[in-house]
């Protein structure tokens, strides 16, 4: 019997919750549902963490009607989605003997090892361990394993692995609010982690890209090498932002500029009949009739901006990873989140940055197809594929991902200090 998830992801303006399962590598959908927050936060700088616990409360009980089937769902227990805000990556190393009088490898030897890198000190004392994801085990002989190797023989275990955190502060008013709502967590998921997980178990095209998330208020860039997340920045600017220049700019309320945007979006083709789609005003406060081509102005004004923003965080997440001047221009651009509804957007992007092959993702799954739930989506595929931490016990989870051996050989960094990636010549 498959066994069914829910994932709960928070967002600046919403939250979302997403109820599935996996199965034959596929996620099923039963049921999905976006809310609005009472009060609404911005990079993951909780303003009220009352008013987000009672929100939480209210999807703890669903009454829904899909496939004609009516069902109750009380959510007990999610898997919690994280923003990236704040993400860091960093590399540990440690090795430790094993126990067994026969050199045999336990899971208490894998337990022992990740204790010491759990135990390891944080650049930051302003961060929190969310996750420990293992890049390969070596016994002696140096003989490396993508899994742990359980029941070989060898007088040590070393893990390499990578370590991410999150700021403590987020985290903890996340924790603070889904506790107050009585909703257990009981796994948490980093957003693009999931999502690289998702999209290496369904055979995306490439391996290393960066995945951007458009969403309300923010747009996250995170580094994916060989199907790993190693790093991750973001800037202040999202869809929320688009909409609140329109609604400026005519004057309007703020759902009238968003209906706008989502009916016209881009749309630069001219005709010889242009008539009004909103009233509203001018910068004087005289009654103005603005047009289509009125709204496709602004919106490429706020893309100018945007543009700006993203070229500055592009270099700036790739310079740590490849000494190579044409990675920028050529590395594969993967976009979600919501501002990716907005009606040529991709066409623009590829006016912009002609030499950078750019995917706008779908969910695999025909339950929905919207890339705005993928955070989701990933971390019920992540939370369903594997047990995902060998001591049940403990908080941190270590996920175990299968990589190519040739491109961990460059990987190396020693806990905190980061050292140049440049295995992006497969996929370039």
């Amino acid at each position: 019997m498959v066994k069914q998830i829910a994932a709960l992801e928070i967002s600046n303006r919403y939250y979302k919750l997403v109820i599935g399962y996996t199965l034959d590598n596929k996620v099923d959908i039963l049921y999905k549902v976006k809310r609005p927050l009472s009060v609404p936060f911005k990079d993951g700088d909780i303003l009220d963490i009352g008013s987000l616990s009672g929100d939480l409360t209210k999807i703890k009980s669903i009454e829904a009607t899909t496939k004609n089937v009516k069902m109750n769902i009380n959510i007990n227990e999610v898997v919690l989605v994280l923003p990236a805000y704040g993400l860091q990556v960093y590399q540990s190393i440690k090795s430790t003997n094993t126990v067994s009088t026969v050199s045999k490898i336990d899971r208490i030897d894998i337990n022992n090892a990740l204790s010491l890198i759990k135990k390891e000190k944080l650049p930051n004392i302003n961060d929190e361990l969310i996750d420990i994801i293992p890049n390969r085990f070596i016994i002696d002989n140096n003989e490396e394993y993508l899994v742990p190797p359980l029941n070989e023989v060898s007088q040590t275990i070393t893990i390499d692995a990578n370590v991410y955190t999150l700021p403590k502060k987020m985290v903890n008013d996340i924790m603070k609010a889904c506790n107050n709502a009585q909703i257990k967590v009981k796994r948490e998921v980093i957003a693009p982690i999931g999502v690289s997980y998702l999209l290496h178990e369904t055979k995306f095209k490439a391996q290393t890209y960066v995945l951007i998330d458009f969403s309300d208020r923010t747009t996250s860039l995170s580094f994916v090498g060989d199907n790993v997340v190693f790093a991750s920045n973001f800037f202040s600017l999202g869809f929320d932002d688009l909409i609140n220049k329109v609604a400026n700019e005519f004057h309007i309320e703020k759902a009238e500029a968003e209906k706008l945007i989502n009916i016209y979006g881009i749309d630069t083709r001219q005709a010889s009949y242009n008539p009004p789609i909103a009233f509203g005003k001018d910068s004087l406060g005289i009654d103005k009739k603005y047009t289509k081509e009125d709204l496709v102005k602004v919106i490429l004004e706020f893309l100018k901006t945007w543009i700006d923003y993203f070229n500055g965080s592009l270099q700036n997440l790739l310079s740590n990873f490849s000494p190579k001047n044409d990675t920028v221009s050529k590395i594969v651009l993967a976009f979600i989140g919501e501002g990716t509804k907005l009606h040529g957007l991709k066409e623009y992007i590829l006016k912009v940055l002609p030499s950078n092959p750019v995917e706008f993702l779908t969910i695999p799954t025909i339950c929905c197809r919207d890339a705005e739930y993928i955070n989701c989506l990933g971390a019920i595929f992540m939370a369903s594929s594997y047990r995902g931490t060998l001591e049940d016990e403990n908080k941190q989870h270590v996920t175990q991902i299968n990589r190519v051996d040739e491109s961990n050989e460059n990987l190396g960094r020693s806990a905190p200090k980061k050292e140049k990636y440049d295995e992006l010549k497969d996929e370039l």
